[in-house]
């Protein structure tokens, strides 16, 4: 809990901090994730990611302080995080304002709640759940408009570097539709 709430409260610090010298980003993100356990070996699962960002983009990068709610898991269990994290990367841009790149960053999970069927034991699985760390990597594909604002889709892979429950890791797919503008623009 305490872990929790230092990230948060320096993400949150970080982000106003930051806000008064620079034209930021705010947007939401929902979408849909893909999930399965390794160690052992399970069946995907389908869930769901909904978030806010903050986030700052030139002709060439873009930079996303992000905090969304998301589910992982595999067939049998599935365990909801608080996500937080930063990204970044590289824009290519292309005709009419659309623009492209990759991407690559840091992310913490923190669980909120694990449910499972009778495949796992519940309080082995539910009672060790960790807080997890990720490297996501993806591409983000956007319309920007000449304010500033955009529309687009991502698609990232989560990297797990950390356990979720009792050396259990999660192998998550993410794909979102983005939308956002420029704050303090109605």
């Amino acid at each position: 809990m305490k872990t929790r709430f230092t990230v948060t409260l320096v993400s949150l610090l970080l982000a106003a901090a930051t806000s008064a010298s620079a034209q930021f980003l705010v947007g939401l993100t929902g979408g849909a994730t893909m999930s399965d356990f390794s160690n052992p070996d399970t069946k995907s699962r389908w869930g769901y990611t909904a978030g806010l960002f903050l986030g700052r983009a030139t002709y060439r990068t873009i930079t996303n302080l992000e905090v969304s709610y998301i589910q992982k898991g595999g067939e049998g269990a599935r365990i909801d995080y608080i996500e937080t994290g930063l990204t970044a990367g590289g824009l290519a841009g292309g005709s009419r304002g659309v623009r492209g790149g990759g991407y690559g960053g840091v992310m913490v999970s923190f669980p909120v709640s694990c449910t499972v069927d009778n495949s796992f034991s519940v309080g082995l699985f539910c009672d060790n759940t960790n807080t997890e760390w990720t490297l996501p990597v993806g591409i983000l594909l956007g319309k920007f408009n000449e304010r500033g604002g955009f529309v687009g889709i991502d698609a990232r892979y989560e990297f797990a570097m950390s356990d979720a429950s009792l050396e259990v890791f999660n192998n998550t797919w993410v794909f979102r539709f983005v939308i956002g503008k420029p704050s303090g623009r109605r």
